[in-house]
């Protein structure tokens, strides 16, 4: 598993205020049967959820992570069952976008725009 990468989270939660700080040692790629596992899981996490479009996104972000995190520091990311209780976003979109960042090193940055010829 070579292709591990670490990253570092440090944020402060929107509702809470409280500092989260880790490193996490993410899988860029999952195989099919990680990615399966992953629906299955966001599956399981938004049972009994179905008129929240906002939340079951979020709870299907959680379950990916939960296979992209191969292992962490992090005692609040342990001790939270992957992210699920905790009442912050914030922490959980920042191991996000270093994930995007991961998988496309030109996450996020403006595209260059073609000039007309």
């Amino acid at each position: 598993m070579s292709d591990l990468k670490w990253i570092d989270v440090d944020v402060i939660g929107e509702v809470s205020k409280k500092k989260y700080f880790g490193r996490f040692n993410l899988k860029p790629y999952l195989s099919h049967r990680e990615r399966a596992d992953a629906v299955r899981l966001a599956e399981t996490y938004m049972r009994g959820i179905s008129e929240s479009t906002d939340q079951r996104l979020f709870l299907t972000t959680l379950a990916f992570l939960a296979m992209h995190i191969v292992e962490t520091d992090a005692k609040w990311w342990k001790e939270s069952t992957n992210g699920l209780d905790l009442v912050d976003e914030t922490p959980v979109y920042a191991i996000t976008k270093a994930l995007s960042e991961i998988q496309d090193p030109d996450f996020g940055k403006p595209k260059e725009e073609e000039t007309p010829k």
